[in-house]
């Protein structure tokens, strides 16, 4: 829970520093997208609630794939799964994500982010950066992209080394292992409906 709202935080700052680089500027452009979503006054209301929710998803959703992060974070178990078993999974995946984290975007207290480092290894980039919060706490947050169809994609977040997506990997492993794909579905829909 920690590592997620981490990553809201920072694409909720304004980064500091800015490296050449399309795997880079797709981060920058995504940040300052939800940024200007979470600094907008006229959002801030209770009834601009959903509203706002749904601007900062899409937003996310724009520099996502989601299909990558759910393959990976599925690992083996993805292969076995069906079309309508992916899509399904996707979809759950991304609603818990948004279910669990979303309330994060209401703490916003500003920061900063550096761009530290762009490593690009043919499809692959990893874009090196650190949080620094108002108070002073640095985080050092990593973003794993791929490039399909000649466009960025984030498929898994660092934070302090943690992998978001092995994270996952582990607790749907270990779901796996004991039960059924159906049972898992189940208990995403289950967290996904009661936020817990």
């Amino acid at each position: 829970m920690k590592q997620l709202s981490l990553i809201l935080l920072l694409f909720f700052t304004v980064p500091s520093l800015v490296m050449a680089g399309d795997a880079t500027e797709r981060i920058k452009v995504i940040s300052d997208n939800i940024f200007s979503i979470i600094s907008d006054k006229s959002l801030q209301t209770a009834e601009m609630e959903e509203k706002r929710e749904q601007m900062i998803m899409e937003a996310v959703d724009s520099g996502f794939n989601w299909e990558e992060f759910s393959r990976r974070a599925l690992a083996r178990h993805w292969r076995k799964r069906t079309e309508d078993e992916k899509k399904t999974f996707i979809s759950l995946f991304r609603q818990l994500i948004k279910r669990t984290y979303m309330d994060k975007s209401g703490q916003y207290s500003g920061g900063k982010v550096e761009f530290l480092e762009e490593k690009i290894e043919g499809e692959y980039a990893n874009i090196k950066t650190r949080l620094t919060s108002s108070t002073g706490t640095q985080t050092s947050v990593d973003y794993r992209m791929i490039k399909k169809d000649g466009v960025w994609w984030v498929y898994d977040v660092y934070i302090e080394g943690v992998s978001l997506v092995s994270n996952y990997r582990t607790q749907f492993n270990d779901i796996l292992i004991n039960s059924s794909f159906e049972d898992l579905l189940n208990r995403l829909k289950e967290k996904v409906e009661t936020g817990k």
